[in-house]
């Protein structure tokens, strides 16, 4: 068996909320041994944060569906 890594940035995020929703984003962190993130992108940290908290799988996606929709509304600047 070997070490699974995914390499994230803001298009990869963006684009895996569209198509699967906060589910699909949440998968992209708990489904790897390795996370590298894009350096400067805003927007990986923020989700990196979401899904560092101690709270249940339910309530980090409901945390990341309500900051990626308000992202995509342009509440948020996309960096």
């Amino acid at each position: 068996m070997g070490f699974n890594k995914i390499y994230i940035n803001k298009e990869k995020i963006i684009s895996s909320f569209k198509s699967k929703g906060a589910q699909g984003v949440s998968d992209m962190f708990l489904k790897y041994d390795g996370i590298i993130l894009e350096g400067d992108c805003n927007v990986c940290h923020h989700i990196e944060k979401i899904m560092s908290k101690e709270e249940t799988v339910e309530y980090r996606e409901n945390l990341i569906e309500v900051y990626m929709l308000q992202l995509l509304e342009g509440l948020y600047k996309i960096n």
